[in-house]
């Protein structure tokens, strides 16, 4: 993307050509790519400023504001500059387009001369964002990028740097009208603003004996334009320097080179001549075509020049040495004809009087101009067939190409042939304060001082320096790039243009046919089909000969025959006819095209039968040795498999044995133990019987904590303490709270959905045996304590031993973990809810649900529990505790706001465990000290409600509670609390 943004622009052939020639060199090493090497060659510097003349730039001082556009143009309408221009103007950010003071596209002189700045399926910005990401790929850093935009927005803005003309001193002068741009020009680039005026408006004449400097009028365009073309050249060869040094291989390897290098091009082409395509590149060439251009100057006689030495050097392959190796290898050849270009190669640069070298010679003149350098071309050969002049005394010449005429005029030949840069432009850019733009023109001034170095050097005599002209360059790139051809072993790949309207599916036949004809392709299809493309070393050919190859049949006598007579035999045809179709030579043997495929092919045949065989034999050998393994293997897994069997059904018959056994032994135990407990009387049946059928799995041998165990054989034989202070009564007449409603969402909080977010394992169901880890995620401190409480949960649940006094102390135990740590409240109610979902034992689940409604009486769920909870109970929860667990849930919810302070201070009472095992609610007698007396209905949070102006004894009430308080009095003792607490916290500290 980085090469194509600032390599290739728009012409009227191609949206996307490249203008520049690139050789790449592709290394490989294994069979892999290793590095790469790219060279480019003879850059079209022209494109970017696309000046021809000057009329529609200057003008005189008294007239109007003058418009930067040109009169005409060196491209043909619609085409563009390089695309790097507009894809920068496109995709930049509107800060960064302001600090290079960047407008749209149409503003720019260099950019609207084509008249169109888009071109139809293109995305400038896009394009624009590829290239910085390969910026980045490429390890260019962010000061980099903004130097290169600089350069840029630097050479837009020079071309829109126009100038007026007045006569001074009897002399026309020019001088520099928009200042502003001189001014954003040396703002980007850093140089002194002075210094720049002076660079694009005073020219310096060499003298013999000294130099002089002076104000140009005419010419004040080309200072301008030769130093935004060389700010351009500088920036493509860096970058071109830099993708190098990234991909460069680390050692040597094989290489294989790609040459892509623009087309032949010309305009008005004389009549009669058919214009031809581009010329053959080396290993593979992309799409170019000729370039129809309104005016055909000097770029266009550097590219056709080039393009005529490659066409030489694409005929010496194919056609020259193609003959001479017949002659050499003495074959009866008859010579093919073909177009031999040396001699229009010669007219342009053979030495000394060679167009090009002419163009050097008056470059060197201060004196000379394009009329003098055209009547010199007239003078030197104007009786060469291959060049014409004009009927009339124009500023032109014709050249017969290969391809056809091609007319140039000779408008600023010379100057655009100098394009060098002034010492002091160069001390100049060299002292920018822009790094990049310093070092470019350092190397560029190095480079320029070496080249002078070794001209000097040349020469036995002191000589006066001689800049190097752009055709001299341009002829030492092109011999550099033939001589690295010449030592490849070349392929040539022909790109024909099916069409000249850029359109696809369309097919011209007659544009087809005439790059076909005029490029040598039919010469090279007959050289092909009359000479024998097929060469083969004699030796190589013998070690193909034996009878298995295919090539030679023995005879059926046994008696030797000629080669040409086994031949016929082979191919079924006589000897003249294959005679004729090979010969014999001092080296080689030279084969037809056609009875080389038909040897190939017997070969092949030959090939391929051996295969089969070959593969018929191993897949036999093969097949054969797997049938035998897979038959062993399964003799053995058959083995096994009966083994394992065996024993599986002897272990089921041992393990149903011992089971009916035992069952037996239970069965007889039990009855022995119940009539021995009968007769003696210590336990009653039903109730043991009752507390019997709760037991799920064995677990009496769960460890319970020494203090629980202190307590429960204390309780043993106890009764119930104040069991006769709790009655039942009949329930007063109380309104129903309607705040106690079910939440709207409650069926967006199902358990499964709690489990999965909150659970350590996504697994809910009653377990029989204790946990490895908790329930749900605990700090590490609480972990060993989760563990513990849950084999307290299931000795309540499954104990047949725990009723009456033992129950109601183990469950406090329980509860009162939960009220003392806070952390494991919600830990503790999960396990009591797990233990009861999918509970297959009727009598265990019950006394689960009890567990679970008494924990809901001391202490709420938290926040991100109680909803999931609610919707669990009010879907799941056994007969009759449904109510009283949602009642409870909800009261707890409506105090949410309190945190952990909503907990009792005290277990339940027995008033509450007997409510909660009778799924009832709960009264207290309450007494005012005035004489007034009533009930007070209590539900399992400890909150008492009755009379509407004695007391408010809910915790967390905003207002109302101040200044109550409840007394108690157990025999002679009192208990008092304040409004705010419990009563039922006061009745269990008082049990």
């Amino acid at each position: 993307p980085l090469l194509e943004s600032f390599g290739n622009a728009k012409t009227v052939r191609n949206d996307n050509s490249s203008r520049f020639g690139k050789f790449v060199e592709i290394f490989l090493e294994d069979g892999l790519i290793c590095g790469a090497i790219t060279s480019q060659y003879l850059l079209e510097k022209s494109r970017v400023v696309f000046q021809v003349c000057v009329e529609g730039v200057l003008r005189s001082a008294p007239s109007a504001a003058p418009s930067p556009a040109p009169s005409f143009s060196s491209q043909a309408k619609s085409e563009r500059n390089y695309h790097i221009f507009y894809e920068m103007l496109a995709g930049l950010p509107a800060q960064q387009r302001q600090r290079y003071c960047l407008q749209g596209a149409e503003t720019y002189y260099y950019l609207n001369q084509g008249g169109n700045c888009e071109i139809p399926g293109k995305d400038d910005a896009e394009d624009f964002r590829r290239l910085l990401s390969t910026m980045e790929v490429l390890s260019f850093s962010v000061d980099e990028q903004n130097s290169i935009f600089r350069i840029l927005s630097s050479v837009l803005h020079l071309g829109n740097v126009y100038f007026e003309k007045y006569e001074t001193d009897c002399q026309e002068v020019a001088t520099v009208v928009s200042a502003t741009e001189i001014r954003t020009v040396a703002e980007l680039l850093q140089v002194s603003p002075e210094g720049l005026q002076k660079a694009i408006t005073f020219k310096v004449t060499v003298m013999p004996y000294r130099a002089v400097t002076f104000q140009s009028s005419i010419t004040l365009l080309f200072p301008r334009d030769a130093i935004a073309k060389t700010l351009y050249s500088l920036l493509f060869g860096w970058l071109t320097d830099r993708i190098n040094k990234l991909v460069y291989p680390r050692q040597e390897a094989l290489s294989i080179a790609i040459l892509d290098i623009y087309g032949f091009e010309v305009s008005r082409i004389h009549p009669g001549s058919i214009p031809l395509p581009s010329l053959w590149d080396l290993r593979l060439h992309g799409p170019s075509f000729l370039q129809d251009l309104n005016f055909n100057s000097f770029e266009q006689l550097c590219i056709n020049y080039a393009n005529e030495y490659l066409q030489f050097f694409f005929n010496k392959i194919v056609f020259q040495e193609e003959q001479e190796e017949y002659l050499r290898e003495q074959i009866e050849w008859k010579e093919i004809p073909f177009s031999d270009n040396q001699p229009c190669i010669d007219l342009i640069s053979q030495k000394p009087y060679g167009i090009l070298r002419i163009l050097d010679d008056q470059s060197c003149f201060p004196q000379a101009t394009d009329h003098t350098f055209l009547q010199k071309c007239h003078y030197h050969h104007g009786t060469n067939p291959l060049y014409t002049k004009p009927k009339m005394p124009l500023p032109e010449f014709t050249i017969k190409h290969y391809a056809g005429k091609v007319t140039y005029q000779v408008h600023k030949f010379l100057d655009k042939n100098y394009d060098q840069v002034r010492q002091d432009v160069l001390d100049l850019f060299i002292g920018s304060k822009t790094k990049v733009v310093a070092n470019l023109f350092f190397g560029h001034a190095q480079v320029m001082a070496r080249q002078r170095s070794l001209i000097r050097r040349s020469s036995t005599r002191t000589r006066r320096y001689k800049a190097p002209t752009v055709a001299a360059r341009f002829q030492q790139s092109l011999l550099e790039l033939v001589e690295k051809m010449e030592r490849c072993n070349p392929f040539f790949v022909r790109c024909l243009k099916p069409n000249n309207k850029k359109e696809p599916g369309l097919f011209e036949a007659d544009v087809v046919s005439s790059q076909l004809r005029y490029s040598g392709i039919l010469e090279t299809i007959r050289i092909r089909k009359e000479g024998f493309p097929i060469r083969i070393p004699f030796l190589v050919f013998i070690d193909r000969c034996p009878g298995t190859a295919g090539w030679v049949l023995p005879s059926s006598e046994g008696k030797p025959q000629s080669l040409w007579v086994l031949w016929g035999q082979c191919l079924g045809q006589d000897f003249p006819t294959v005679r004729g179709s090979w010969h014999h030579p001092c080296s080689q043997l030279f084969l037809k095209e056609q009875l080389y495929q038909a040897l190939e092919s017997k070969r092949a045949r030959a090939h391929h039968l051996a295969a089969l065989t070959l593969q018929r034999y191993a897949r036999t050998f093969f097949i054969k040795r797997r049938f035998r393994s897979l038959r062993r293997k399964i003799v053995l897994l058959q083995s096994r498999a009966r083994g394992y069997l065996a024993r599986q059904r002897y272990r089921r018959m041992r393990h149903t044995l011992i089971k009916f056994r035992s069952l037996v032994h239970i069965y007889v135990n039990r009855r022995r133990y119940l009539k021995v407990s009968i007769a003696s009387g210590h336990i009653p049946v039903l109730r043991r019987q009752e507390l019997t059928r709760r037991e799920v799995v064995d677990v009496t041998h769960l460890e319970i904590p020494a203090e629980l165990m202190g307590l429960l054989e204390a309780a043993a034989g106890e009764s119930e303490v104040n069991a006769g202070c709790v009655v039942l009564v009949p329930p007063p007449a109380l309104q129903p709270d309607s705040k106690l409603t079910l939440p709207l969402d409650i069926n967006d909080y199902p358990m499964a959905k709690y489990v999965r977010g909150h659970f350590q394992e996504p697994a809910f169901g009653m377990l029989t045996a204790p946990l490895k880890a908790p329930l749900t995620r605990l700090d590490e401190e609480l972990c060993q304590e989760a563990l513990s409480l849950f084999q307290l949960i299931l000795r309540f649940m499954g104990d047949p031993g725990l009723g009456g006094l033992q129950e109601t102390l183990f469950g406090n135990y329980i509860v009162q973990k939960g009220l003392s740590v806070p952390g494991l409240r919600d830990e503790l109610l999960a396990q009591a809810a797990n233990q009861v979902w999918r509970n297959t034992n009727v009598n265990n689940e019950e006394r689960g649900w009890l567990l679970l409604a008494t924990c809901l009486s001391a202490f709420p769920p938290s926040t991100t529990f109680d909803k999931y909870l609610l919707k669990f109970v009010s879907d799941y929860a056994f007969a009759g505790y449904k109510p009283v667990c949602q009642r409870k849930l909800m009261h707890a919810m409506a105090r949410s706001q309190l945190g952990t302070a909503a907990a009792r201070a005290f277990p339940p009472s027995l008033l509450e465990w007997t409510a909660n095992r009778q799924q009832a609610s709960m009264a207290l007698d309450l007494h005012c000290f005035n004489g007034v007396g009533s009930v007070a209905l209590g539900h399992g949070s400890g909150e008492a409600h009755g009379h509407p102006q004695c007391l408010a004894v809910g915790r967390g009430l905003v207002e109302g509670w101040r200044g109550w308080s409840v007394a108690m009095k157990a025999g002679a003792q009192w208990a008092e609390l304040a409004g705010h607490d419990y009563v039922l916290d006061l009745i269990s500290d008082l049990e």
